[in-house]
């Protein structure tokens, strides 16, 4: 299960990375946020928008997304550094770790 769960984690980060700072505006949130403020101050209407509302809107659902995909990446590091801290804390520890629950049954309505 640990090298599925790395190939996870480096295509995961990976893809938010070029999501984020990638400087083609097809592909990166940030650069397709810039290329439409920049039009946006030099009052150009930039297809598939067709007014500067349109063009306002690009530009804040560029930055949504890019905001997004940092916190989605935060909760990917956030889990790998737990995992992590848990692992070796179960590793270093000479008695189980991990409690279950006693079964206690469904009670019927």
């Amino acid at each position: 299960t640990l090298l599925p769960a790395a190939w996870l984690l480096i295509c995961t980060t990976t893809a938010g990375f070029i999501k984020l700072f990638d400087a083609n505006p097809a592909i990166g949130f940030l650069s397709l946020a810039k290329k439409y403020s920049v039009a946006l101050e030099a009052g150009q209407v930039i297809a598939p928008a067709k007014d500067i509302t349109q063009m306002q809107h690009v530009i804040f659902n560029a930055y949504t997304n890019a905001t997004l995909t940092a916190l989605f990446l935060f909760v990917v590091f956030s889990i790998l550094f737990y995992a992590i801290k848990v692992g070796v804390a179960a590793w270093g520890s000479k008695e189980r770790t991990d409690k279950e629950s006693p079964f206690q049954p469904i009670p019927q309505a």
